[in-house]
């Protein structure tokens, strides 16, 4: 296992941990019994802890695609719960936890440490060496 810096792993954290407290929040809505609207608001709600799900499984991966989705959907959830502060101030649990998991995935380690997975453009594919997906979809070679 490869180490990991800590920022990556506040991050993963946060945003694995923000993901199910919005699958919590899809299970009470559609619980509470507003009938069809719950349903809705609910899978919604679902559908985003799932993609902040995974977005931090993909950045605990070191997969340098899931860095944006994880820092975009932690500022709109972030933003999101900061407009109940004045009433619910409970939620500032949750907006702290958005700031960590943002702040996280910005540190320069973790962007190091993305980064060293990812291959220069420059660099030719070494012979044997499998094809990018891309290059199953253009010719490589030429055919009489």
């Amino acid at each position: 296992m490869q180490n990991r810096p800590w920022g990556l792993i506040v991050a993963c954290a946060g945003t694995a941990l923000l993901g199910l407290v919005f699958v919590v929040f899809a299970g009470v809505s559609v619980a509470s019994g507003h009938g069809i609207f719950s349903l809705q608001i609910g899978l919604l709600l679902a559908a985003f802890g799932l993609l902040l799900i995974g977005s931090a499984i993909g950045v605990w991966q070191l997969r340098m695609w899931a860095r944006g989705p994880l820092a975009a959907f932690n500022l709109m959830a972030g933003f999101g719960f900061g407009e109940y502060l004045k009433d619910q101030v409970w939620m500032l649990a949750l907006v702290l936890l958005c700031v960590a998991s943002v702040v996280g995935i910005v540190a320069p380690s973790t962007t190091r440490a993305l980064q060293s997975r990812v291959k220069p453009a420059d660099q030719p594919r070494p012979p044997g060496a499998p094809r990018t997906w891309l290059g199953r979809f253009v010719r490589t070679q030429k055919t009489p």
